[in-house]
């Protein structure tokens, strides 16, 4: 499980399920797995509490998923990320990486680029994991 999220209603409960494969490299759940925790959640929730009345919505947490840092960051490497930092003097900034490796609180990372650039060397970026904001997977297209 990736994230739960239960919110009351009057005379209502919304159960929001979202689901994380942890064998897979990008953490992709099938269609058929989602309906397999839904029918399991389903028969659970009736057993336990059969007047409840709820709406169970059980989903994949997505191919540009929110990352959780630090976790994340070495789950995903080697992976291209879209992260939003703290850079000195200019504020916040944004851009796509593909994770090198993560030694304490420094992250090292690639900036990525769809076009292969023969011969070129990219620049590593360090960032120091208290200036990451926020950051997602990113799925070039």
């Amino acid at each position: 499980m990736y994230a739960l999220m239960v919110s009351q209603r009057p005379n209502h409960t919304l159960i929001e399920v979202e689901l994380d494969h942890l064998e897979h490299p990008y953490g992709s759940v099938s269609l058929l797995e989602c309906e397999q925790v839904s029918r399991k959640l389903n028969e659970e929730l009736e057993r336990i509490s059969p007047d409840l009345n709820y709406t169970l919505k059980v989903s994949s947490a997505g191919a540009e998923r929110k990352l959780v840092i630090p976790e994340d960051l070495d789950r995903f490497r080697g992976i291209p990320v879209r992260l939003v930092f703290k850079a000195e003097g200019s504020g916040d900034k944004e851009g796509i990486f593909k994770i090198l490796d993560r030694k304490e609180d420094r992250i090292f990372l690639e900036p990525f680029s769809k076009r292969k650039a023969k011969g070129s060397k990219k620049k590593e970026v360090i960032l120091e994991l208290k200036d990451i904001l926020k950051g997602n997977l990113y799925v070039s297209i």
